[in-house]
């Protein structure tokens, strides 16, 4: 009942009120004091019936209330609340001083409150329209649409939060044992064996799953709290704040959720203290009086990402620098080589603060250090973008949970120890001939020059202090070397190990009080076959050597120096190189391999005509690059055991490709050139320093979806026909889109089929454009969807609301094509949502909307199952 009279507030502050909600209110606080009187809590009861009575004459003369009203609202909620916690912790209630001076101001203001209509809803900022949609914990302002109690009490029980512990810890021990039994039975011959320790494994993922959920709450239970945080700061600092929430429905973990309130709640109360302007201020820099804060929160590579984003003054390398000089916590010549994203991120040192004065709301330096030591403390990360005059990022990595984790298997000597798959970059192995020529030194340290970025390199058995870890010597002389390529603090290092093993999921077990001093270890694990693996902590791994702290620090001086030369880095293509039944090698986009498997044959089933195999508790299908490019049989390959599968993700689904041999990952800024392309699925040929190589489409072979979805222009006017889009038929288009591989492809596609398209790599360059070439300048509009500043989704959503563009054609081209995201496309106003790579849907959908219609254009409504 608190978090729903406290939503109910809010949403009257952001967009007035109406009947229905001040009726919801009423029902809550009639509740409240009927359930206080029953229990005996007298004073809870006279408070409630006193705000009751007080909100009955909102009721009769259909008013709305005043600013000051909801704040006197708010406090009241707040006091209730107190009052409710002392009731559960069997306190003696004490509040008659303040319920006597809270229910007059509430009286006061209702006299004053005049006599409105609903305030207008609150529009998103233009370059920042989020498409949020509304926390499961928000309760529906139209009662009929609204559970009854009874409907409620039928399908929820409440169970103890201690209870679901001890049943997590226990399915926790059932993941041990499947693990065990797993194992055992790979060693078997017993058919009837290998069939129930496989139902065994089915049920007990799926159990784990069914548990994991029961702790998953909605982030959207606390982000909602921001909104009053927000508003009451505005108001203390004189500023004008707007807050806009994405992604409520994002669920964690509830020990996790509790771990980021905190954290949370000192980043917003930053943005608005040290990012956010005043509005005099905001003027004279030409920007609008309300600044706005933006949170957004989503699931990333199995980990929950919440970012907050401000609109502010962002932050300044010379002001940090010379504040940490000036507290002691840098030197001068430390400074000097130090890189911007070093500059940032001094705010995360204890003790520093940018703030002229203490205030009561910041300036004493403690609010980023805990937002730094709280999220390292639950195995996450911060990341840090501020570009000044523009605004501050801030990123928090999250794990969905720290119960069980996927992990990598690692030997180091006779020991095997346990790496979160989180902290996983990479795979490397080194083979003999080839460490000579990729492994360096800079100042001492072993570095790994991989796809020709320096990898600073860590021998484990050196980390651990083995008297038999890898010299300099032992090192240019091995067979082979295993290198992971770990994530620690936005910097990448190599970790050389003697064997990398499997994955697995591990149960996490805390260390023992003698072994949490040792930073190089994060928890225990027992492993399939009994034995007890150590959990490597990443950070700790990196923090405790110092050696590689100053080569990454010298790494980064030397990127620095690098990204100033005329080379821009971001142009620079990333492929994963393999071969088939062809004298030259090939190569797909390495941005659509989502992993790298290796089946024995005999794994291969088929089920009908289609070849499957059984990958992570489901069905792989698998499709042969050879067939679909009509190469020659070859006998070598029929001849392998092993068959190499390439797995990529179409829409929802996983496929595996199947190649011969899979050789490289390796990096060029060459562009794709399509004039030799003898057949269907070969996108062209790039020329490296030693080779040809040519460059295959993956979804090629795949099966064929016809992706084409058509929508309104609008929903707002969705009843306006529109005729040709009102739009000339010329060929000029603007394309948005980040990745570099995909504007030269797409763009090369284009203009060979006549177009003239003009390239912008984000949303908010594209609208930059639009404005200085004029609304009839482009006759089509194609995005991506995921770019940063302005995601795709987020520039349909401004094109919309600004009525020199909401006629516009606005095409989604993208590889996100599950049922939601196209879902989301249409809200977002894009007129057709389509996949890449597809040239032949992309150009006869061009041809079709850019031509001009006679016939109305069917509503959106009309079109959605299309």
């Amino acid at each position: 009942i608190i978090q729903r009279l406290a939503a109910n507030f809010e949403n009257i502050a952001q967009q007035g009120s109406t009947p229905q909600l001040i009726d919801a209110i009423y029902r809550d606080i009639h509740s409240l004091k009927g359930g206080a009187f029953l229990m005996g809590f007298n004073q809870i009861g006279e408070f409630t019936h006193g705000v009751e009575s007080c909100l009955d004459y909102l009721r009769e003369s259909k008013t709305t209330p005043s600013a000051g009203l909801i704040d006197v609202l708010f406090k009241s909620n707040d006091l209730i609340e107190r009052m409710l916690k002392d009731c559960q912790q069997k306190t003696n209630l004490n509040f008659t001083d303040e319920m006597a001076e809270m229910l007059p101001k509430i009286s006061s203001e209702l006299v004053s409150t005049p006599v409105l209509t609903p305030l207008p809803k609150k529009e998103s900022p233009p370059m920042k329209a989020p498409t949020s949609t509304p926390s499961a914990a928000t309760p529906s302002p139209n009662p009929p649409e609204a559970k009854s109690d009874s409907e409620l009490a039928n399908s929820t029980v409440r169970v103890p939060v201690g209870l679901l512990d001890k049943l997590m810890t226990l399915v926790g021990e059932m993941v041990l044992v499947r693990n065990q039994v797993i194992q055992y039975s790979n060693k078997s011959d017993n058919f009837e064996f290998l069939n129930l320790s496989q139902r065994l494994n089915v049920v007990t993922s799926e159990i784990q799953g069914e548990m994991m959920k029961t702790r998953m709450q909605p982030i959207g239970n606390i982000l909602s709290k921001f909104q009053r945080v927000v508003r009451d700061l505005s108001r203390d600092l004189n500023k004008k704040i707007d807050l806009f929430i994405e992604g409520n429905e994002t669920e964690l973990d509830k020990t996790l959720l509790e771990a980021i309130k905190d954290p949370l709640t000192h980043i917003v109360r930053n943005s608005c203290d040290h990012g956010v302007e005043t509005p005099e201020v905001r003027r004279s820099a030409g920007k609008p009086e309300h600044g706005t804060i933006r949170i957004r929160a989503y699931h990333e590579g199995g980990q929950v990402v919440v970012e907050i984003a401000d609109d502010g003054k962002g932050l300044h390398r010379e002001k940090l620098i010379a504040k940490a000089i000036e507290k002691n916590l840098i030197t001068k010549e430390k400074a000097a080589a130090m890189s911007d994203r070093d500059a940032m991120n001094l705010i995360f040192a204890p003790g520093f603060s940018t703030a002229a004065q203490i205030t009561n709301v910041s300036g004493r330096g403690v609010g980023m250090d805990v937002v730094k030591s709280n999220i390292d403390r639950i195995g996450g990360a911060v990341e840090l973008e501020s570009t000044a005059q523009k605004g501050t990022t801030i990123r928090l990595k999250i794990p969905l949970t720290l119960a069980i984790v996927p992990a990598m298997i690692i030997r180091c000597g006779e020991d095997r120890y346990a790496i979160p798959q989180v902290k996983l970059a990479e795979l490397v192995r080194v083979e003999a001939g080839a460490s000579e020529e990729k492994i360096e030194y800079l100042q001492g340290q072993p570095v790994f020059r991989l796809r020709g970025r320096l990898l600073p390199l860590l021998d484990l058995k050196g980390v651990l202090k083995f008297d038999n870890h890898h010299s300099r010597q032992a090192i240019e002389k091995a067979e082979a070397i295993n290198i992971i390529v770990l994530n620690s603090d936005r910097h990448q290092f190599g970790l050389i190990v003697d064997e990398i093993q499997d994955t697995a999921d591990i149960v996490v077990k805390p260390l023992s009080r003698f072994l949490k001093s040792l930073a190089v270890y994060s928890g225990a694990t027992v492993l399939g076959d009994g034995s007890v693996a150590l959990i490597l902590d990443v950070a700790g791994i990196a923090e405790t050597n110092l050696a590689l702290n100053e080569t990454l620090s010298a790494i980064s001086a030397e990127e620095t120096k690098a990204n100033d030369r005329p080379l821009v880095r971001d142009e620079q293509q990333e492929f994963l190189l393999f071969r088939l039944n062809s004298p030259t090698k090939h190569a797909v986009f390495l941005g659509y391999v989502n992993r790298l498997e290796e089946f024995k044959r005999n794994q291969i089933e088929v089920s009908g005509s289609q070849r499957v195999v059984r990958y992570r508790d489901a069905i792989l299908p698998i499709y042969s690059l050879n067939q679909s490019l009509n190469y020659p049989l070859s006998d070598e390959a029929q001849v392998s055991d092993v068959v190499s599968v390439i797995v990529t993700q179409k829409g929802t689904h996983l496929y595996g490709i199947e190649v011969n041999e899979i050789l490289d990952v390796f990096e060029t800024s060459a562009s794709i050139d399509h004039t030799v392309s003898d057949r269907p699925g070969l996108m062209g040929n790039v020329v490296t320093e030693n080779e040809v190589v040519v460059i295959v489409d993956p979804h090629h072979c795949l099966p064929h979806e016809r992706n084409l979805k058509v929508v309104a222009p609008s929903k707002a006017n969705a009843s306006t026909p529109v005729h040709g889009y009102g739009l000339p038929s010329s060929k000029r288009l603007l394309f948005a889109e980040d990745t570099a591989f995909f504007r030269k492809h797409v763009s090369g596609v284009l203009t060979r089929a006549g177009y003239e398209v003009t390239l912008a790599k984000d949303g908010e360059e594209a609208l930059a454009m639009l404005e200085r070439k004029g609304a009839d300048y482009f006759s089509a509009i194609l995005s991506d969807i995921e770019m940063p500043k302005m995601n795709g989704f987020e520039l349909a959503a401004r094109l919309r609301q600004d009525s020199r563009y909401s006629q516009a054609i606005v095409v989604a081209l993208t590889t996100k094509s599950a049922p939601k995201d196209r879902e989301r496309g249409l809200k977002a106003g894009f007129t057709a949502y389509l996949e890449k790579l597809n040239a032949e849907e992309l150009l006869t959908t061009l041809e079709a909307l850019t031509t001009p219609h006679s016939e109305e254009i069917p509503l959106a409504e009309e079109r959605t199952a299309a």
